[in-house]
């Protein structure tokens, strides 16, 4: 079944950072994801994650420690590195504008990038986030999984959810055109951002906790508030917050059919989280077996028309609901 998809989570940035080589996408070689694979699962968009940490050795030579002291400074090394994909790769497209990403789905040849940012930690005052916006970022994920000034995290101590100054990034966000993003985010951070905003919004990569109860899932609760916001939820591939070594296609399906099953097809979307993780579902080892739910998807009685909702429509709908021009 030859669906278009919208991911709307990758950490291809970080993945680039990290590799410490020069990356070439061009080649479909054993990773979650390259412009062959791309092809091959008709990829559409892809929320391009800017995940502005850095990390530093622990005492154990072989583990690190991720750290935001530095992530005003990291913000441009990544904004870099997805120019510079863009540069040397023609298929890519860095999408700033409305009628940017609608062409890009009538386009065969075309790949658009949304450079999304993965918690606000390098934004110093809200006015700032107006510097990022004409960089090219049009979402804002409030948090990772450390508290700022901004929000609680969803690892918080002491769940205070969305602060005075939070209040202010938020609405500068709206104000801007872009979109919010509540992954990561905590309990109450996520009430409180549903409480204030019309807009809809998303929790771009996320599981249940009915399924498994981490911190990283949603409850209920919030699938409702999402229900009423218009937003959507990208239900993830990460094999530790699903089922840890169980984990597989028919993982993923079993979420999506109960957000179906009790919410409704239009809050759902995907949002694979492909570079941020390493254990993967089983038969969803990398963005080139996408083909593989969809089908599973038809077998439990979805429509074409139901799984291209879940596959891109419902995403594509909150951003052309929120971006400019």
């Amino acid at each position: 079944m030859d669906v278009k998809l919208f991911d709307l989570h990758e950490d291809i940035s970080t993945y680039i950072v990290r590799s410490r080589e020069l990356i070439d996408f061009s080649k479909d070689v054993e990773r979650h994801a390259d412009i062959p694979k791309y092809k091959r699962s008709n990829t559409k968009a892809i929320v391009a994650a800017i995940f502005p940490a850095s990390y530093t050795r622990t005492d154990d030579l072989l583990k690190y420690r991720v750290t935001f002291k530095n992530s005003y400074y990291e913000v441009f090394h990544h904004l870099l590195i997805y120019y510079k994909l863009v540069k040397k790769y023609r298929v890519f497209k860095i999408i700033e504008k409305k009628r940017e990403l609608m062409n890009i789905f009538n386009q065969k040849k075309k790949i658009g990038l949304i450079i999304g940012l993965e918690g606000s930690y390098p934004i110093r005052e809200p006015d700032e986030l107006e510097i990022l916006y004409k960089l090219g970022i049009r979402v804002l994920g409030l948090t990772w999984n450390v508290d700022n000034q901004y929000a609680a995290s969803c690892m918080t101590e002491k769940d205070y959810g969305l602060t005075s100054l939070g209040v202010k990034l938020v609405e500068k966000a709206i104000d801007l055109g872009m979109v919010i993003d509540l992954a990561h985010s905590s309990h109450n951070t996520m009430r409180d951002v549903l409480s204030i905003v019309e807009k809809p919004v998303m929790i771009s990569h996320t599981g249940l906790k009915r399924f498994n109860d981490s911190p990283r899932n949603i409850d209920d609760e919030i699938l409702e508030l999402i229900k009423r916001n218009g937003g959507v939820v990208g239900v993830f591939f990460v094999a530790h917050y699903l089922e840890g070594e169980n984990t597989s296609i028919d993982t993923i399906v079993k979420h999506i059919m109960y957000i179906r099953e009790n919410y409704g097809l239009d809050i759902i979307a995907i949002g694979s989280d492909y570079f941020g993780t390493e254990k993967l579902p089983q038969g969803l080892e990398n963005i080139g077996k996408i083909d593989k739910l969809a089908n599973k998807l038809s077998e439990k009685g979805l429509s074409r028309s139901d799984i291209e909702k879940i596959l891109y429509q419902n995403a594509l709908r909150i951003f052309i609901e929120n971006m400019k021009n």
